[in-house]
């Protein structure tokens, strides 16, 4: 398997073991979590593999630079995906799922704090313990997003978002290097997390898309 992975590797990236751990990085999901035991993969990219400051560092960056591109743009384009037919029920998902963490945030600020600006910090820390946890579904892409929900200004929603990205990369940086040989054991499970929940997108959209259907044939056989 890891043969079978480093050879498409090998094809798309070449010897760039460090664009790849970039643009990994890059993606919802996978992010910094799956991006750091690519670099450091010796069974990937052989000598070419990254050391640990280089993979963190790299990843870091590629996913970080995601944060305030997605904060400025993700309210315009859930608005766009729920008014068209083929994506509303993907946006509405996606609206529904990121209002579920932001609601279970600010019911904790409400609760806790008293003055705006206490309320403000905690919204924040919310986000940065919710991206820290180096797990699938936990990173940046939704962490942005919850910030973005919880009406976060512009800079508190990169700071909390980028410290706790940070974190999330240290602790899975220093597992890939205490236990090297568990770098493709994490990368698969990441890969395992990102074609579980397309699969389960996709199937879901299906089935709506027949429920849509069944409902419609039954209101033209009732003449409605």
């Amino acid at each position: 398997m890891a043969e079978f992975i480093g050879g498409i590797f090998s094809t798309i990236f070449g010897s760039h073991s460090w664009l790849a751990t970039i643009l990994i990085s890059m993606f919802p999901i996978i992010e910094l979590k799956g991006a750091i035991p690519v670099g450091m993969n010796v069974e990937f990219w052989g000598e070419n593999a990254l050391g640990s400051t280089s993979a963190f560092l790299l990843s870091l960056l590629g996913s970080c630079l995601v944060v305030p591109i997605l904060a400025l743009i993700f309210k315009p384009v859930i608005n766009w995906l729920k008014n068209t037919k083929l994506f509303k029920k993907l946006g509405s998902a996606i609206e529904e799922k990121v209002h579920k963490h932001s609601s279970s945030i600010e019911q904790k600020s409400e609760g806790e704090a008293r003055g705006s600006k206490k309320k403000v910090f905690l919204k924040m820390l919310g986000v940065f313990m919710f991206v820290s946890v180096p797990i699938p579904l936990t990173g940046v892409w939704t962490g942005t997003c919850i910030a973005v929900a919880l009406g976060l200004k512009f800079w508190q929603i990169c700071v909390s978002a980028i410290l706790g990205n940070m974190i999330a990369g240290i602790i899975i940086t220093c597992v890939c290097s205490v236990f090297p040989q568990f770098t493709t054991i994490i990368f698969l499970i990441v890969l395992a997390f990102v074609v579980a929940i397309v699969v389960y997108t996709l199937i879901k959209m299906l089935i709506g898309k027949k429920q849509v259907a069944n409902t419609d044939n039954v209101k033209e056989d009732k003449g409605e």
